[in-house]
């Protein structure tokens, strides 16, 4: 027996496609009805089976970042902490760092004996600005990046401007949704960029000089990186292919 097709969805589109269709209540028999007009009258694709390692790799970007999230958390502790609990802090820091270390280590390793995950990584991080941590999280997380069209990718990372205009109205654009993990890093390879990718650097001050605030030209600067990146990576796939 073949396996079944399944396509994972935003829960938030069936939601405001049930809303859109003026219904308001919400039952086992209502929802099953608003999947099937869902999915009919939208062009759905099936989404692939998860890979093992980009699961394991993906569980273990996701437990870095818990732990990145709580040693902040202890730092900032530490700033206004009593001299009475300041040796548990730094203790819990030192700990966490540690675990942090590991946690890397391992992803390390995951990718180093993947041979489709290695050649990847290499390509990522021969980007100028773009660092591991970068990397890691666009394997991670944006495992379809080779898949998509442009405007389908910034979409998904969560950095394509939106318009806002009605009518004669020109409105602010503005990014939002998207994948965070994604759009985190990828700011953070930005903002180095911005300094140090020759390439990148021309640009945002290209941008800046125009009389774009910063952060719009970083933004673009992120887009820019994306899309530079899905481009050789399209590339190393069809060199393999040739």
């Amino acid at each position: 027996m073949s396996a079944a097709l399944v396509c994972v969805l935003n829960p938030s589109r069936v939601r405001a496609f049930a809303r859109s269709e003026g219904i308001k209540a919400k039952t086992d028999a209502i929802d099953t009805a608003v999947l099937l007009r869902f999915a009919q009258q939208k062009a759905l694709r099936p989404t692939p089976a998860p890979d093992p390692t980009h699961q394991e790799l993906a569980a273990l970007m996701d437990r870095r970042g818990h732990l990145s999230s709580e040693i902040a958390r202890e730092k900032n502790r530490l700033d206004k902490a009593p001299h009475t609990v300041m040796a548990s802090i730094k203790r819990m820091i030192r700990l966490i760092d540690k675990e942090i270390a590991a946690i890397e280590r391992k992803i390390e390793k995951l990718i180093e004996h993947d041979p489709k995950l290695n050649p990847k990584a290499r390509i990522i991080t021969g980007v100028h600005g773009v660092g591991k941590v970068t990397s890691w999280s666009i394997l991670a997380y944006l495992g379809e990046i080779t898949e998509l069209s442009r405007n389908q990718l910034v979409a998904l990372a969560g950095v394509a401007p939106y318009n806002r205009d009605s009518g004669k109205t020109i409105g602010k654009r503005s990014i939002y949704g998207g994948r965070a993990k994604v759009r985190k890093c990828l700011y953070m390879a930005a903002k180095s960029a911005a300094q140090h990718n020759p390439v990148i650097k021309a640009y945002v001050e290209g941008l800046r000089a125009r009389g774009k605030p910063y952060k719009c030209a970083l933004v673009a600067a992120m887009r820019k990186l994306l899309i530079h990146i899905q481009s050789l990576l399209r590339k190393y796939q069809f060199t393999l292919a040739s």
